[in-house]
């Protein structure tokens, strides 16, 4: 008996420095009740920013309760998995006591959350989400319905019209969103909403405000998160990156001369961007390979065959390699007009004198061969030849 009770003190002993050693971890619980079958499993995973992590899991009984616990030392993103496709992302704090209600079919859509008011902020965010992924898909739906219909080009434009507006209310919602929650990481999950496979809602680059803003936040409050961490990469290579870009347009931005090009034509003749001064020039970079490229030369072809007897001029620098399908471009879109290339891609020479991050890009260049715009498309293109050759 006396042993036994030994072995019993030395256990709790060595329990409590295990448990004293991880002093920085506290327990948190999550407990609900869900509207589903009796035995639907339950999972609750750790969303690291390398590695996913399975912290506990139990099983719906049969009054459709469950309870989970875990160990977290600080702020961290957690999914709670039902069926296979089912699942919510929770907030979670030390200490934090979460009970959850819900439908397991329809988890997503129907869940509440009291007990963490970060949870509670990432509910908000999903719901709001969820309608509007809701409104996409059935657009989407619509669309594929009519592709066969004799009214087809007027019902896309009233959809694209609809999905853009749909689209903005949700950046809208989401701006506001983050502004009113800067203290919390709810706003770094914000940044990364998705409204389709491939189609972030927020850009890093063009909405580098409100990433440099959450970045600001978070990396004060919670310095330690992984998550932040990234992002705060993130915001910092991009930052570098608007930097060189900004140099770049004090080098050759509007009212700056543009800088001289010199390349072989289709033709192996030489090919300068010098002799069309006296002439306004639009100077587009392109590739035969770049399919935003190519839809967007009919919008060329159209403002050439309106403007070029009135005094404009394009000449089309190809990031191409293979010059059979340069040609083959050329040909194929209906581009007549000036042509040049060193058949390098990306290597060109022309890429970092005109600091080319992307294609299509062109400058608009005014007879003296200064810059007056850049990236010009579509209806943007032809408003702004409309207004330079009505002044003409």
């Amino acid at each position: 008996m006396k042993a036994v009770r030994s072995f019993t003190f030395l256990w709790i002993i060595i329990l409590v420095i295990l448990f004293g050693c991880d002093s920085s971890k506290t327990n948190f619980k999550v407990s609900g009740r869900f509207e589903g079958n009796e035995g639907t499993p339950v999972t609750l995973i750790r969303l690291g920013a390398t590695a996913n992590i399975t912290i506990d899991s139990t099983f719906i009984d049969s009054n459709g309760e469950f309870e989970l616990e875990g160990l977290t030392g600080m702020m961290e993103f957690f999914s709670l998995h039902t069926l296979d496709d089912e699942y919510i992302t929770l907030l979670i704090e030390p200490r934090d006591n979460i009970y959850l209600t819900g439908k397991v079919s329809s988890l997503e859509t129907t869940y509440m959350v009291e007990g963490s008011a970060h949870s509670k902020k990432i509910q908000e965010l999903t719901r709001s989400l969820s309608n509007t992924i809701r409104v996409v898909t059935q657009l989407g739906k619509t669309f594929n319905d009519s592709v066969h219909s004799p009214n087809f080009l007027k019902i896309k434009s009233e959809l694209d019209q609809t999905y853009n507006e749909v689209v903005e209310r949700q950046r809208e919602f989401t701006f506001d969103f983050i502004r009113q929650n800067l203290n919390s990481m709810a706003s770094l999950m914000a940044l990364y909403q998705q409204i389709g496979p491939r189609h972030s809602l927020l850009d890093p680059v063009a909405d580098y405000r409100y990433f440099s803003m959450v970045d600001s936040s978070l990396s004060i409050l919670y310095p330690e998160s992984e998550s932040v961490q990234n992002l705060h990469r993130q915001v910092v290579e991009i930052g570098e990156q608007k930097r060189i870009e900004n140099l770049a347009l004090e080098r050759i931005g509007p009212g700056k001369p543009a800088p001289g090009i010199v390349l072989p034509g289709p033709e192996g003749d030489t090919i300068t961007l010098s002799s069309l001064q006296g002439q306004y020039v639009l100077l587009d970079f392109w590739a035969s390979w770049c399919p935003p490229c190519r839809q967007e030369n009919p919008n060329l072809v159209k403002a050439y065959k309106k403007y070029h007897e009135l005094g404009l001029e394009i000449f089309q620098v190809s990031l191409d390699r293979s010059k059979e399908a340069w040609i083959k471009a050329i040909k194929e879109d209906n581009l007549s007009w000036v042509h040049a290339s060193d058949l390098l891609m990306w290597n060109s020479v022309v890429v970092p004198v005109y600091n080319i991050q992307g294609i299509p890009m062109n400058f608009l260049l005014d007879k003296q061969g200064h810059i007056i715009e850049i990236n010009l498309r579509g209806e943007r293109l032809q408003d702004r030849l409309e207004i330079i050759f009505s002044k003409d």
